[in-house]
């Protein structure tokens, strides 16, 4: 009588419906990127369209990109949004010599 060890587990594991779903979400990677490369470079195509596409694409080439919150000298920035009558004089005046 065969005995149950280590191996039982990860073969019912490979089994799972989860995992077969990915494999064949996988098998379809390659077919999906060439349909959001045509997507993107089909100029007929919405410009929305052609932007989600393009921003798939390097989602999945490059990594999605880290937002904000970062710690200082990590090469993140903060963008401060005002309207030009809200600015002060010396806003204005540090903006002139370069500073932030």
């Amino acid at each position: 009588m065969p005995t149950v060890g280590r191996g039982a587990d990860a073969r019912a594991r490979k089994s799972t419906p989860a995992t077969r779903l990915r494999k064949r979400a996988q098998g379809l990677g390659p077919k999906a990127i060439k349909t959001l490369a045509a997507l993107m470079q089909d100029e007929k195509s919405p410009a929305a369209i052609r932007l989600a596409a393009a921003r798939e694409v390097l989602d999945r080439g490059h990594g999605r990109p880290k937002l904000g919150g970062g710690e200082e000298g990590d090469g993140g920035f903060t963008v401060i949004l005002k309207r030009y009558s809200d600015v002060t004089e010396e806003e204005l005046a540090r903006s002139d010599e370069g500073e932030p």
